[in-house]
């Protein structure tokens, strides 16, 4: 990416995130759609799956004065590039970078670090915060969680984690 490449957000049609951007790609743009794996229960089965973070909205890297950014609202799958009366509205600086580290490329768990802040997904604790005392190789975590003004150690696997972002 070059300092005059810029992050730009295209609003897809529903459920057409993977159509925009095999048909983005073709036309040579760069396109980024943060997923995250959900593990969800159904008729007494897990199923994990990855979805998209930001349902109907993929991410694009473009140069406006170079490349024919017009041609994004035609395409199969896109509804529309976000705009202003000024053309295309850029993402803030730096934004795209703490997405990719809230989520992971290859749909795969983060690694945590001790001491991390965690917010946890499922189960009786979810949307919980713990802190991250250490993790396997196995991707087991044990965590620390606030019940009841104790603490208490919890084991559970990284997928069911979430890192929390800790904004300036």
């Amino acid at each position: 990416m070059t300092a005059q490449d810029r992050w730009y957000v295209a609003q897809t049609q529903a459920r057409k995130e993977r159509v925009a951007i095999a048909n983005l790609e073709r036309q040579s743009f760069k396109v980024y759609c943060p997923t995250l794996r959900r593990t969800r229960r159904h008729a007494r089965k897990f199923h994990t799956t990855c979805e998209a973070l930001f349902p109907g909205y993929v991410f694009i890297s473009l140069v406006v004065g170079e490349q024919p950014w017009r041609s994004i609202n035609g395409t199969h799958g896109v509804c529309r590039l976000l705009t202003d009366e000024r053309g295309p509205v850029p993402l803030a600086a730096g934004l795209l970078e703490d997405i990719r580290l809230y989520t992971q490329e290859d749909g795969a768990p983060p690694a945590f670090e001790p001491g991390q802040q965690v917010k946890l997904r499922t189960g009786p604790f979810a949307n919980h915060l713990a802190h991250v005392v250490s993790m396997d190789a196995q991707q087991r975590v044990r965590v620390l969680l606030d019940i009841m003004s104790r603490p208490v150690m919890v084991r559970t696997d990284a997928g069911q984690l979430e890192p929390v972002l800790l904004s300036a």
